[in-house]
């Protein structure tokens, strides 16, 4: 539709004329006439274009002659305004033929194409970052529809709601169908728009867990990346995703006042009476209490950003010390190297080995009747009870395979399944069982098999 400007030909004329005039012609005049004739024919009907006058046809129908094709260009513009129009698919321009007009101004020219297209309204185009979205009756309903919109996310007094894109609006003549209802266009704002981003396949993805995880389903994906199936999914392809998201993006922006739980600090401190790993409460600690005023950042209802603008301690954190054993029988599997406590104060009158014709596993401990017994080393208690000849017995497990034992007790302190630490009260000297007189008979157990509790005390 783009026409050359206008050539003054009478100009070259004149000269060729001058110059072909001037001197009787020869064979070399004769051949430069010719060829000056020729691109004179050519040129005049290109360089008469620009201001010759133009039909305008609409599928086929003449409706209009126009002095200037621009003019049909600049008319079209306003009407394509409406999103999807196309209108100039429509529209053709061919050379009038002579007596064919009168030519229309642009005004007359604009309101001739509207009807001819059927743009027989008048509505207002909603153009969202430059791009045209939807158009409604008028001017009032597009900004009801904005003022609607700002109030589904005015979800708290006093809080600030703007519309975050560039909104503009154009008046322009509009097919009737193209004119969004009020409510509909509000549906259209909040659900209408795509986004397209990306996903790369990572290892262990399939095609279902990536639709569960982008929300998307697996046929949508397909669509999105033609050719992608379970078998050619490969880690690091970069696959083409999409969501629904608003033609319209809304800001809003409030302050909050809420209570909020300072945590507690944790103290922690080394305890060779626990085994390597175990940890005991010494303090329980206590969560303090804030009250914090914060501006919140919200993008279409979704938070988005926090800012803390102040904070008001109503009750301080107070610190939880915790105990973390360290504990261990070094050496234990090899018999040598480890330290356990004596369970109660006094002399071995019986060793560990051969005793009256049989085998002895322990050691016998002199100790008055009722004396407290001791946990050699922290542990957990696997036997609290009587166990044949041992009487009240207690048997504790410290782990990589070691356990020491406590037998003929007169009373045990402690239950089945506690954990104990070293030194820890697991009961009183006795003389249950296969006893002469009360005494505490200590073994000391690694795999099952006894070894001598003297190696490790």
């Amino acid at each position: 539709m783009f026409f050359p400007r206008r050539v003054d030909i009478r100009f070259i004329i004149n000269r060729l004329t001058g110059y072909l005039a001037s001197e009787p012609l020869v064979p070399a005049q004769v051949i430069i006439l010719v060829v000056a004739t020729v691109m004179l024919m050519t040129l005049i009907p290109i360089a008469s274009g620009g201001t010759e006058r133009r039909a305008v046809e609409v599928d086929g129908r003449t409706v209009a002659v126009v002095d200037d094709a621009r003019a049909v260009e600049r008319a079209l513009a306003v009407l394509d305004l409406a999103p999807g129009a196309q209108y100039f698919r429509r529209v053709r321009l061919r050379r009038a033929a002579a007596g064919e007009g009168p030519a229309v101004d642009e005004s007359v020219l604009l309101d001739v194409l509207a009807r001819s297209l059927g743009a027989t309204a008048r509505g207002t185009v909603l153009i969202v970052n430059g791009r045209p979205e939807m158009v409604v009756a008028d001017r009032e309903s597009a900004a009801l529809l904005l003022e609607r919109l700002k109030a589904l996310y005015a979800v708290r007094p006093g809080s600030r709601v703007d519309i975050a894109d560039r909104v503009a609006l154009r008046d322009a003549p509009v097919r009737p169908a193209d004119i969004v209802p009020l409510d509909r266009a509000l549906r259209l704002v909040l659900q209408g728009g795509r986004e397209t981003r990306s996903y790369r396949v990572r290892a262990g993805d399939t095609l279902w867990t990536i639709a569960g995880r982008t929300g998307m389903r697996v046929p949508n994906l397909q669509e999105l990346n033609p050719g992608l199936s379970p078998r050619n999914l490969a880690i690091g392809e970069v696959l083409k995703l999409s969501r629904t998201v608003p033609l319209i993006n809304v800001s809003t922006v409030y302050t909050q006042t809420q209570r909020q739980e300072l945590p507690c600090p944790v103290v922690s401190k080394k305890d060779d009476r626990l085994p390597l790993g175990l940890t005991r409460v010494l303090q329980a600690g206590r969560a303090g209490l804030a009250e914090v005023t914060e501006q919140v950042i919200c993008r279409n209802g979704q938070v988005v950003g926090r800012q803390e603008l102040t904070r008001k301690v109503l009750q301080a954190p107070r610190e939880q010390v915790v105990a973390v054993g360290t504990w261990q029988l070094l050496a234990s599997r090899s018999g040598s190297g480890g330290r356990l406590g004596w369970p109660v104060v006094g002399a071995v009158t019986s060793p560990f080995g051969a005793r009256w014709g049989g085998f002895h596993p322990g050691i016998d401990i002199a100790a008055g009747y009722g004396t407290p017994v001791d946990a050699a080393a922290p542990g957990r208690v696997v036997r609290a009870g009587w166990y044949g000849g041992y009487g009240n017995c207690v048997d504790i497990d410290h782990g990589d395979g070691v356990v020491t034992r406590y037998g003929h007790l007169s009373r045990i302190a402690v239950e089945e399944g506690e954990q104990v630490i070293k030194g820890q009260l697991v009961g009183y000297v006795g003389s249950t069982g296969f006893a002469t007189g009360p005494h505490l008979h200590f073994e000391v157990r690694i795999n099952g098999n006894p070894v001598n509790p003297e190696s490790f005390l």
